[in-house]
């Protein structure tokens, strides 16, 4: 069965600046989600992560439990795992979203004065991800 797992996270500084982590995390993950038919889209800012992942079920509960012992991920919330028909990021085995004017827009208009993805309502949420879809397609 696809699913579509969404979480997010706060970032724990470690012995890496920020680029090196992101830069890790994405050469990781596309490599990774590349060989297992894993699709989807990482966000950073203000000090938060938030991923969205689409695949078979299987594979992604196994990742995620992977996510939750990275030690760059701290205060991990998974959103409620939807059932899909198909995949909505195909195009990216891993698409990183820099376009933070947009995004702080959206935010400003869910009343968050910043990059706060686990205070989304599941609505919020899924406009926040066709953003995500939209933004360097």
């Amino acid at each position: 069965m696809l699913i579509r797992l969404c979480y997010a996270s706060t970032r724990v500084e470690g012995d890496k600046n920020l680029i090196e982590d992101l830069d890790d995390i994405l050469t990781t993950a596309r490599r990774f989600n590349q060989n297992h038919q894993i699709f989807g889209v990482l966000y950073y800012a203000d000090g938060q992560f938030f991923q969205c992942l689409e695949g078979e079920q299987v594979v992604l509960n196994a990742l995620f439990k992977n996510i939750m012992a990275d030690p760059r991920h701290q205060q991990v919330v998974r959103f409620n795992d939807q059932e899909i028909q198909r995949v909505h990021f195909s195009k990216w085995s891993m698409k990183y979203v820099k376009d933070t004017t947009r995004i702080s827009r959206f935010f400003a208009k869910c009343d968050l004065a910043k990059f706060q993805p686990d205070l989304l309502d599941e609505n919020q949420r899924a406009d926040f991800i066709s953003l995500l879809l939209k933004i360097n397609k």
